[in-house]
């Protein structure tokens, strides 16, 4: 049968974001993230089209889905990624809802990811991201775990993940502004020195006029105009939180380090682009990330060159530290998760990933602790004591003279 947003009654959940907060879309949609639950998912498919599945990345092939009993068909379904794995091997899902019947939905909803954590064990980073993107006014997709099962087979434990698609636009930008352009950018490239690394997802792009103003903006202007002709074209203040959250979060696998896992959206109501995150299923991999590592990709590159710019961004690096990374609220979130993954008792892969997430969580609760330690905004350079993520700190701060300006570096 059809789902449709009736279906579920549910109080409608305010979360927080940028400039105010989300807009209550489709609030029924809600109970697909509710996080208070371990969702159980019963995906089937047609046996003549499972060898498309495992090969085939680009086009998705039928299946029925039953999400916590609600039965949705006309779906479709293809791995997410960049290479073909064996369904043995627990590979990412993209579904589409209405990929074969377009009034089909889940309360609301037209695509979903299962993202099967194959190298996140404790399924928890990409939560931890969404939450700290959430509290500093960054906008992120929600995120669940599941039991997935596909013919019967249980297939282990998945973290349910929001497309970033118009239903996403709607709840961060207005239900009126999701007919903005919607870039993707792929492993790996940034699109300030090529256009061609990034993929048109939505609405109509032309010749791409606007990307390609922004573009020239990152390289070619002057340093002292840098952050003027940016912000014409670019919600710069949003750009350093999301930044500074790479930075913090160590997400080397993001944007800044590696100019892979960002979106670009021309927000319509100022017409400005604006990053929007995702894969951070990396996050956190080393808590001695250093923030002073250079990043990839020229815009952040610029940013720390330019010393307006640079103190723009340190300001927000500590404004996140300090009122947006509750650690308080980040550990209820995982020791919430904790009880909930524990009520799984399905099959072989299921108890596996169990195991796997009993054995790698406690780190993943001291790596948090350990971090935020680190980063803390009170460690002053030039203090002459070495703490946080110093590696020399001399008592002072003079270029050539013992320690970096930034206690790195020891001439």
């Amino acid at each position: 049968m059809r789902s449709s947003h009736a279906s579920a009654a549910l109080p409608l959940l305010l979360v927080a974001a940028s400039q105010g907060g989300c807009v209550p879309i489709d609030p029924g949609s809600d109970v697909v993230f509710d996080r208070t639950a371990l969702h159980e998912i019963a995906i089937t498919i047609d046996e003549a089209h499972l060898g498309q599945l495992r090969t085939n990345l680009d086009e998705r092939v039928p299946c029925t889905l039953v999400y916590d009993g609600e039965v949705v068909s006309g779906a479709g379904i293809r791995q997410k990624g960049n290479s073909a794995v064996e369904l043995s091997d627990k590979p990412s899902f993209s579904l589409k809802f209405d990929e074969f019947d377009e009034e089909t939905t889940l309360h609301g909803l037209k695509k979903l990811l299962l993202n099967g954590s194959k190298q996140d064990p404790t399924f928890l980073r990409e939560q931890v991201g969404e939450d700290l993107h959430d509290r500093a006014g960054a906008p992120a997709a929600r995120t669940a775990h599941a039991v997935v099962s596909i013919n019967g087979v249980d297939r282990g434990i998945y973290v349910v993940t929001e497309a970033i698609d118009k239903r996403f636009l709607r709840r961060h930008f207005g239900e009126e502004n999701d007919e903005g352009v919607l870039y993707e950018g792929p492993c790996c490239g940034d699109f300030a020195e090529d256009i061609g690394a990034v993929e048109l997802d939505s609405g109509d792009d032309g010749d791409a006029t606007e990307l390609r103003a922004l573009a020239a903006a990152i390289q070619d202007a002057p340093d002292e105009q840098l952050a003027a002709e940016v912000s014409e074209r670019l919600d710069l203040d949003r750009f350093l939180t999301s930044y500074a959250l790479e930075t913090l979060l160590g997400h080397w696998d993001g944007y800044a380090y590696r100019a892979n896992n960002y979106y670009l959206y021309e927000n319509p109501v100022d017409g400005r682009f604006v990053f929007i995150a995702h894969g951070m299923d990396r996050i956190l991999d080393d808590p001695y990330f250093d923030t002073e590592t250079e990043p990839v990709a020229v815009l952040p590159r610029r940013i720390r060159e330019i010393p307006a710019l640079d103190e723009r961004y340190r300001a927000e690096l500590a404004r996140i530290v300090t009122a947006a990374w509750d650690e308080g609220a980040v550990l209820a979130a995982i020791d919430q998760a904790e009880q909930v993954l524990g009520e799984a008792s399905a099959g072989d892969a299921t108890r596996n990933d169990l195991s796997d997430f009993k054995a790698r969580v406690g780190a993943l609760r001291s790596d948090l602790k350990l971090r935020r330690t680190l980063v803390d905004p009170a460690i002053v350079c030039g203090d002459g004591d070495i703490a946080g993520l110093e590696t020399c700190d001399d008592g002072n701060t003079a270029s050539g003279d013992g320690c970096s300006a930034r206690c790195r570096v020891e001439p």
